[in-house]
């Protein structure tokens, strides 16, 4: 099974530190919760290439080009139609780059959204900067299949720059932070830093 390390878009680090902030008010089961025990989940299923346990898919050409990510279903929110469950009602998307430093590939999160109103595809869009109808020429290519997982890409210049700036090579107007101890990532993300895509 193949190991990721994972680049976290900064408003889902934001959004991670709000659930774990709004969570540790509720009581066991409460809405903030289970949203941020289902982040943490799915993040954690990203990290060691187990997608496929969250009935993950590849995304394609639809209202926007996100032939290059790919989704996890997580469950927050119990949903039925005419006694009929709708199945898990969150969505995690992501992205996959190749890593120029002979490690292990990254993959970036770009969205944890409630499903509703296709919102996790609204929102990776308007991060990702892309135009509702326009297809990306370089994505052209990929064909819609059925692997859970998106395309690996090479690492975008952005991505490139702000790697290297955490590493003291360069500046960037972005940043990815270095990785940290698995446990201490996960619980405690470090704040300090240039903003941007962040670890």
């Amino acid at each position: 099974m193949t190991q990721y390390r994972l680049l976290i878009h900064r408003e889902v680090l934001q959004q991670l530190a709000v659930l774990k902030r709004a969570a540790a008010t509720q009581t066991p089961g409460g809405l903030r919760r289970r949203e941020l025990e289902a982040l943490e989940l799915g993040l954690r299923a990203l990290a060691h290439g187990q997608e496929e346990l969250f009935a993950g898919k590849r995304l394609g050409f639809g209202k926007y080009d996100l032939s290059d990510c790919a989704e996890i279903k997580l469950p927050v929110i119990p949903e039925a139609r005419r006694n009929h469950e709708l199945g898990p009602s969150h969505r995690l998307l992501y992205r996959e780059f190749e890593a120029e430093d002979g490690g292990l590939p990254y993959r970036e999160i770009v969205a944890f959204e409630p499903r509703k109103n296709d919102r996790p595809f609204d929102v990776a869009a308007a991060r990702l900067g892309r135009a509702r109808g326009t297809r990306i020429q370089t994505l052209a290519g990929v064909a819609v299949t059925s692997h859970a997982a998106p395309i690996r890409q090479a690492l975008p210049p952005d991505i490139r720059d702000a790697i290297a700036a955490t590493s003291g090579v360069g500046r960037a107007s972005g940043a990815v932070r270095p990785p940290e101890p698995a446990e201490q990532s996960r619980t405690h993300p470090r704040r300090d830093g240039p903003p941007g895509r962040e670890f």
